[in-house]
């Protein structure tokens, strides 16, 4: 019973971040609700069995696995590119499910030949906390277009959403100072705030599901369809999903060693098949490819909750109800301002965690000077509309059109430039003559 209630946590959080994902990528590859259900049904199966794998056999951390933006990113683009491409939606999805089953293949060789482990020395606390605001503030436009009653066709502000939001985000903080109790804040705001939009007639209908049980159907698309097209743009994609999983397993770790925990520095081999493994799942069973999440350690820092028995608990719940098609329309119909608002003290403490790299670093002038770069050029990025890219490879377009991802290359760069100049430059030595 004592880890009753922070698994029904870890299980919101998980819920929260990650239903709104698939259900965008249905409604934009025109599925009928039935089949949007469905699609739901199967990524939030492969979610909890992917956090499930690494707990046991990759890094064996409490690292929720989410849908990966840039894999979202990635349908967005053939959600209109993909027609003229392919011929069809359908035929678009058989090839992104390809294209998850190719990820998968180049993450296992390239962590079984420990390669990966060399892209971990890149991730210094420079570059992690960097990494760290720039997905913060990326998030933030999401966050904050939900809270004000924006999305579902609305192009104007909701004031009654709006204020509900804040008085949310209000009573979250205020429940994490109640002692004992504060560590489910999360739980306790989202039925606070589903409560509340409920009895104001603000919550959407729960969709009807045709069926009581349901198995993930295997290849729901039809069989993967192979393009030569794409492979340059999943390769490039997968290395970028590497360094965002390295990035995310080191926070964590440093999160649950302040807390007192020990955390194992040597699984990255391990952590990278698991998470091949995880890609092969998604396009297996027609889902959106999972990555380590860091809003993680925000979570673990807001809440406390740092067991590994907690987070097993909670996506063994996830694959549950994703097996049962009624419990995956209930959770899919938590109004979407309410989980953000409920979430939203968990993200904002990740700034705090990015300070706390920044700390750790003796030199500053050369933090300063890389992060200037990386989050001026990434932030920058995020402005820019994405369809501005459209003319571009779609490899390119990847890239430039992610804020997150460019700051982040552009910090690494910039970093080991730095280093180059500032390294000694080693004298010849000379000798000196004996006196005769």
């Amino acid at each position: 019973m004592k880890q009753v209630f922070p698994a029904l946590q870890w299980a919101l959080f998980i819920l929260m971040s990650s239903v709104v994902i698939p259900v965008t990528i249905a409604a934009s590859y025109g599925l009928d609700p039935a089949d949007a259900i469905a699609f739901v049904q199967r990524s939030l199966f492969v979610l909890g069995i992917a956090g499930l794998l690494q707990t046991f056999f990759g890094h064996r951390l409490p690292i929720q696995e989410g849908p990966a933006g840039l894999w979202w990113g990635v349908f967005t683009l053939y959600a209109g590119l993909g027609t003229v491409l392919f011929g069809s939606p359908s035929e678009t999805l058989r090839v992104l499910q390809f294209a998850f089953l190719l990820s998968g293949g180049i993450f296992i060789v390239l962590s079984a030949f420990g390669l990966v482990e060399k892209l971990a020395a890149l991730f210094t606390p420079t570059v992690t906390g960097i990494y760290l605001i720039l997905m913060v503030v990326q998030l933030s436009g999401s966050f904050l277009k939900g809270m004000f009653g924006l999305g579902s066709g609305s192009a104007g502000v909701s004031s009654e959403i709006l204020l509900l939001s804040v008085l949310i985000i209000l009573f979250s903080y205020a429940f994490r100072r109640i002692p004992k109790f504060g560590q489910y804040s999360v739980l306790a705001s989202i039925v606070f705030g589903w409560t509340a939009f409920a009895l104001l007639g603000l919550a959407e209908p729960v969709v009807h599901a045709g069926h009581l049980f349901s198995l993930p159907a295997f290849f729901a698309f039809g069989i993967p369809r192979m393009e030569a097209d794409v492979i340059p743009m999943v390769s490039f994609i997968t290395f970028l999903l590497i360094a965002n999983m390295l990035a995310t397993v080191k926070v964590v770790q440093g999160v649950l060693e302040r807390q007192g925990m020990k955390a194992d520095r040597s699984r990255t081999r391990q952590t990278g098949i698991v998470s091949g493994l995880n890609q092969l799942l998604a396009g297996t069973f027609s889902a959106i490819g999972p990555v380590a999440i860091s809003g993680s350690a925000g979570f673990i820092a807001t809440t406390r909750i740092s067991a590994r028995l907690p987070f097993i608990l909670g996506s063994l719940l996830i694959v549950v109800i994703s097996l049962f098609p009624p419990f995956t329309a209930f959770v899919s119909s938590i109004p979407v301002a309410v989980g953000y608002a409920a979430i939203f003290p968990v993200f904002a403490s990740t700034i705090s965690l990015a300070f706390q790299e920044f700390e750790s670093l003796e030199d500053k002038s050369a933090l300063f000077q890389v992060a200037g770069i990386s989050l001026f050029a990434g932030i920058g990025t995020m402005f820019i509309p994405t369809d501005a890219f459209a003319s571009m490879s779609p490899v390119l377009t990847s890239v430039l059109s992610n804020g997150l991802v460019l700051g982040a290359i552009i910090a690494v760069a910039a970093e080991r430039v730095l280093l180059r100049l500032q390294r000694p430059t080693k004298k010849v030595p000379t000798v000196k003559k004996r006196a005769k």
